[in-house]
Order: C-alpha cells, then sequence, then structure tokens
C-alpha cells in the first residue's frame, strides 16, 4: 500500500483508488523492562521450539466506505469492479503488484456528494511479479483456476480479473446483500454451488468445465443469474477472459482431439504446449495474449459502468448505502486484520 501510494501521490484518478494505511508492522510486548516482537518464540519461550517461528503483525486501514457486498443496487456493484479492475491494471502496469486476494471483502464502495467510487483494499496476499508465493487465500470461492491448480504458470494479471469475474458470477446469482441473500433459495442443480465444495482440485475441475464453453457457461451459470447489470457484465467478462482469438476454452486437450482442431495456427500452438499425462492445457494458451485481454476487459468493465452511473444519476436506482463499520472497529477505522 505504501508503494501504491507513493507511486500514485499526484494522480487524481487513482489516488483513492487503494486503502490507506494508518499503521502496520510487528507488535509488541513487554518482557520485563524491555519491548520485544510478538512471535511464537517469545509467546511460547519456556516450550520447545517450534520448526517455524511466526511472527504477530497488524495492519490498520481507514474507513473507506461499505462493503461491495452490502451494496443497496446492481449498478453500485458494477462501478465498484469497475473502478477496481482499473485499478488492479493500474498496480500491475505501474508497479507490477498483484492482488491475489479479490473477494467480496477485498472491494469497497465509496459515496461522495457527486460521485461512487469502488476502492480495493486487502491486500494482505498482494505479491510482485515473479514472486514466490507460499500462502494461498482461505476462500477458494473466488480464486482463479490456475491459483486453485497450483499450477506452476506464474501469476499474472488474468488471475485477479477471473476472481473479479467469479465475484460478479456470485453477486449476481446470490445477491448483493443481507436482505436478497435471505430470500434467495437455491436450486440444488445449481453448478455455481459446486465452486465452494471439496478440495482446490475439485473446484479448479468444476470450473474448467463450466467455463469450457459459452454455451456452457450460459446454461451452467448465468440461467441462474438474476436479471440485472451484472448478469450482462459476466457475460462480457466471460468473453474476453476465455474466448479470446488464438485460444481454445479451458480444456485439456487429448492428442486424438488436438487432430481434430481444423485452425491450422490454433492447431500449432497448442501442439507446442508441454504434454501432460497424454493432455496439454489449452488454458495456458490465454497467457499469450495478456495483455490483450486486459484491454478488452478495461473496454468492458468501462462500458458497463458509464451505463450503470447513467441509470444511478437518472434517479431510477436507489441510492448508495451509508458505510458501515465492522464489529469492535472505531469510528474512523474499517479494516483491521490482525494475524
Amino acid at each position: 500500500l505504501n508503494i501504491l501510494h507513493a507511486e500514485f501521490d499526484g494522480y487524481s484518478e487513482f489516488s483513492d483508488s487503494f486503502s490507506q494505511l494508518v499503521s502496520a508492522g510487528p507488535v509488541g510486548i513487554m518482557q520485563g523492562d524491555a519491548l520485544v516482537a510478538d512471535t511464537t518464540d517469545t509467546a511460547l519461550a519456556r516450550l520447545p521450539s517450534i520448526s517455524q517461528a511466526r511472527q504477530h503483525r497488524r495492519t490498520v486501514t481507514k474507513l473507506e466506505g461499505s462493503l461491495i457486498s452490502e451494496a443497496g443496487d446492481e449498478n453500485q456493484v458494477v462501478v465498484a469492479i469497475a473502478d477496481a479492475m482499473t485499478a488492479l491494471n493500474a498496480a500491475y502496469a505501474k508497479c507490477k503488484i498483484l492482488h491475489g486476494n479479490i473477494s467480496d471483502r477485498a472491494i469497497l464502495l465509496q459515496e461522495a456528494a457527486d460521485r461512487i467510487k469502488g476502492v480495493l483494499a486487502d491486500f494482505d496476499y498482494a505479491s510482485s511479479v515473479g514472486d514466490n508465493v507460499a500462502e494461498k487465500p482461505e476462500f477458494m470461492l473466488f480464486q482463479s483456476i490456475f491459483s486453485l491448480e497450483n499450477s506452476g504458470t506464474g501469476r499474472s494479471p488474468l488471475e485477479d480479473a477471473e476472481s473479479l469475474f467469479y465475484l460478479a458470477c456470485i453477486l449476481g446469482t446470490f445477491g448483493i446483500n443481507r436482505e436478497q441473500r435471505a430470500e434467495f433459495v437455491a436450486d440444488p442443480d445449481m453448478s455455481i454451488l459446486d465452486w465452494n465444495k471439496g478440495t482446490a482440485a475439485k473446484i479448479a475441475k468444476q470450473k474448467r468445465c463450466h467455463m469450457s464453453t459459452e454455451g456452457s457457461f450460459i446454461e451452467e451459470i448465468q440461467a441462474y443469474m438474476r436479471d440485472g447489470p451484472l448478469r450482462d457484465l459476466a457475460l462480457d467478462m466471460y468473453r474476453a477472459l476465455f474466448l479470446h482469438p488464438g485460444t481454445f476454452g479451458t480444456r485439456r486437450i487429448s492428442n486424438g482431439q488436438l487432430a481434430a482442431v481444423r485452425d491450422g495456427d490454433l492447431a500449432a500452438a497448442l501442439q507446442a504446449l508441454p504434454e501432460i499425462n497424454g493432455t496439454r492445457d489449452a488454458l495456458a494458451l490465454r497467457l499469450q495474449f495478456v495483455n490483450e485481454i486486459i484491454r478488452n476487459l478495461l473496454e468492458i468493465v468501462a462500458r458497463h459502468r458509464d451505463t450503470a452511473l447513467a441509470i444511478l444519476n437518472s434517479g431510477v436506482a436507489s441510492t448508495a448505502p451509508e458505510a458501515a463499520t465492522r464489529p469492535g472497529a472505531g469510528p474512523s477505522l474499517k479494516h483491521y486484520r490482525d494475524e
């Protein structure tokens, strides 16, 4: 967060796109007259040493707005997702920083007298491009396919964008706030329920299946989403993420299937992929088009954002919710992480 704010200081477009850091660092405890860092070694000093010491760290950020998952109108969520996509791209383009933990808790909805804006928060799993990331976020529901599989391809901005897409699908299905979620009755045949069941590998397999073709996505996921702007946004994001020309969806392609590919350039690209257990991972082709896919996504979210703002400004949609603090937070603090 310090790097991001230092880089974008003076850029009004991004100056308030990331949560503001109040305090961060190790927690100190008194041992006699000395202040020492609170770690498992100091806390358990009289017990046998454990294999890896853990340090107690605390991060506090300012009150920036309400959680995106408590919005009053889907158009507000569309604006927040679009702003988050723009901020993610800026963080990557200028600082080579990836968020790594997009979820319904990572985007805040900020309301001012003349505008509504999405703010990126929860950078606990952020990393620089090329870093070896050992820890994974606790919520598999929003994770990308490669992240769930720990595929070894390395993190890219497509992972964060894919998580934003899943966020749009989930909020567009289950509802954007407590009231809508309380009224929601799940159909046992809803495929999206499988995104939160079982191991990471199993969830990745389900997502690969649901994203394999546009027909599969529409039938398995979009058909169960509520009519509204999130449903429309999700379809356009799906097409940009998984149907870029030169790619072949999310399927693992056997040699027999490869022989049936009629596009010679595409067949050659698939042939060049490493063969693992008799198949090639077509999703890996997407990494060759990262910049084009991100550019397409930015155009898509900008278009949907303009439409959503026009509706909100017309007075047809409900007003933005007031900011709400989390239990135990003071009046000036929103996010508090203690681990």
